[in-house]
């Protein structure tokens, strides 16, 4: 009888266990250098970072921020999936829109505005539009495809029984929207702030619809799989959500120097900057299972909209950063 197997088992224990660390992944090579990682965060118009930066929030944060300014979701949410960013705030619409054509975003947290940070659909100050039902043989711009204005729009045309084919619709960016409603090139503009603010404050622009009982008032920090898969930038985004929370929490409670921010962003009159800064206060949300049935309903109409490319599965696109990377 040979004794070669036996003569062998020392290597074959030796591969064994480095077959099992290598399935461990990160979790046995101990906690990430952070002091390494760089957190790369997409921002619109410049507003999160603003206020990030005034609250101290980040003060001590043992990485690296990296901000990335977008005009609207819509860009932020390409960036993302491009893994050009790590991490973008975007609201509800625009961030089922963009799940609905890729898996490689999740959701990690989620806010709530109670004033849905402006959102509503406007009319030039002497327009005759007095109600929704008046937006039938209109031109209206929703903003970018896919956003919280083309929902809300979507939303109020269904509640005044306008049938969206009765409107016609522009997709603009913002400052062009802007610059056609002042010009009477569309006669409705459905946005958010600073840009109802602004047209409000400045252009005389009236509500026609706000978004009370058609919109959530959900905006979600969104980050991209790459970032979630790869420990340090995990560790990081896990520590920043926290710090964001806590720079929201800044603002509802030092009201006077959150809406100074806004003044000193948008160089506009306090009036604009208050108006803003009030609208935009906002609370961290759980991502509990009646928030994702929320979302979920939100998905399923803006599906049958005919908006999204496909169907959207809210449980299975939110992501616990408290659970292993990869689950």
């Amino acid at each position: 009888m040979t004794r070669r197997p036996l003569l062998a088992l020392p290597a074959l224990l030796a591969a064994l266990a480095l077959l099992l660390t290598g399935c461990s992944g990160a979790a046995d090579d101990g906690p990430a250098d952070l002091s390494q990682v760089t957190l790369r965060v997409g921002d619109q118009a410049g507003v999160q970072q603003a206020l990030v930066e005034a609250s101290g929030a980040l003060d001590g944060a043992p990485y690296r921020v990296e901000w990335a300014q977008f005009p609207a979701a819509a860009p932020l949410l390409e960036a993302l999936r491009g893994e050009a960013i790590d991490v973008g705030i975007a609201g509800d619409a625009p961030t089922l829109t963009a799940l609905s054509s890729t898996d490689r975003i999740k959701i990690v947290e989620a806010t709530r505005s109670p004033s849905q940070g402006g959102l509503a659909l406007l009319v030039p100050k002497d327009s005759p539009i007095r109600s929704v039902a008046d937006l039938r043989g209109k031109t209206v711009s929703p903003t970018t495809q896919g956003s919280i204005g083309h929902y809300l729009l979507l939303r109020a045309l269904e509640e005044a029984g306008v049938r969206p084919d009765e409107v016609t619709i522009s997709f603009l960016q913002p400052v062009d929207a802007a610059a056609a409603m002042n010009s009477g090139a569309i006669d409705a503009w459905s946005t958010w702030d600073p840009y109802t603010a602004v047209a409000q404050q400045e252009s005389g622009a009236r509500i026609l619809r706000d978004a009370k009982g058609l919109g959530t008032g959900l905006t979600f920090l969104d980050a991209n799989t790459a970032a979630l898969d790869d420990a340090g930038t995990r560790a990081a985004l896990t520590d920043f959500t926290e710090r964001y929370g806590r720079a929201l929490q800044w603002a509802r409670e030092n009201q006077r120097e959150n809406a100074a921010i806004y003044a000193k962003l948008t160089g506009r009159p306090a009036a604009v900057a208050d108006l803003m800064a009030q609208r935009a206060l906002r609370d961290i949300a759980p991502l509990s299972p009646e928030l994702v049935a929320e979302l979920q309903g939100v998905a399923d109409r803006y599906s049958g909209y005919g908006v999204l490319r496909n169907p959207v599965d809210v449980g299975s696109a939110v992501r616990d950063l408290g659970a292993p990377a990869g689950s």
